[in-house]
């Protein structure tokens, strides 16, 4: 410590104001005496501070133990001691995902585990892999159509589907009368110009009997 006192007679040789036989670090001057493992030598003489196996040097966490040396974001530092460990930005102890990139931090069915990391994304107590409506509350898993795909989410397997009868079959469209038509047949007494009557002849009787019944007012 250049104290001027040889260390053969000085009782504290690094000169930081703790005694060598008290001292973690007799050698190295370090008054906070830090001792991260607990292994008898100081933080500032101990190449491996975590005592985990790994030199500091080489340690990305070296002052938490982590022998896996596991970094799920690759951004150099250790899981063990990142407090983002998925690198979303969003810290660990906020984050509903933790382990999962999940910037947007999703919840669907509000059980405080994001959609990214839910195994159950619509909280229904049926895993994603065997529901027949991920995104949608079914737990009875009704498919109607057997089509694979729930009744729940499915609009095309239950009679309220647009377009349908129910059974998958169009519906019929609905006939309309042209009453530009139906003026014209009645001025020429209800007969075609030329060729089929238009419609066929059930709608040429319609319009006959329309046209009589004016002739009768």
């Amino acid at each position: 410590d250049k104290d001027k006192k040889g260390d053969a007679c000085d009782d504290d040789d690094d000169g930081d104001g703790v005694p060598d036989d008290k001292d973690v670090c007799p050698k190295t001057k370090d008054p906070e005496q830090d001792d991260t493992d607990r292994d008898g030598k100081g933080d500032a003489c101990d190449d491996d501070d975590d005592g985990d196996g790994v030199l500091d040097e080489k340690d990305d966490c070296p002052l938490a133990p982590n022998p896996d040396q596991a970094d799920l974001d690759k951004d150099g530092k250790g899981d063990a001691c990142d407090s983002d460990q998925d690198g979303d930005g969003v810290l660990d102890d906020d984050d509903l995902c933790p382990l999962t990139s999940d910037a947007a931090q999703v919840d669907q069915d509000g059980d405080g585990e994001g959609d990214a990391c839910d195994e159950d994304l619509d909280g229904d107590g049926v895993p994603n892999a065997k529901d027949v409506c991920p995104d949608f509350a079914n737990p009875d898993q009704l498919d109607t159509d057997g089509d694979g795909t729930g009744d729940a989410c499915d609009d095309h397997g239950t009679p309220e589907a647009e377009g349908t009868d129910g059974k998958g079959a169009s519906s019929p469209e609905p006939v309309v009368i042209d009453a530009a038509a139906e003026e014209t047949s009645a001025a020429s007494g209800g007969c075609a110009t030329s060729g089929a009557p238009r419609g066929g002849w059930g709608w040429l009787v319609g319009v006959a009997a329309a046209w009589l019944a004016r002739r009768r007012r």
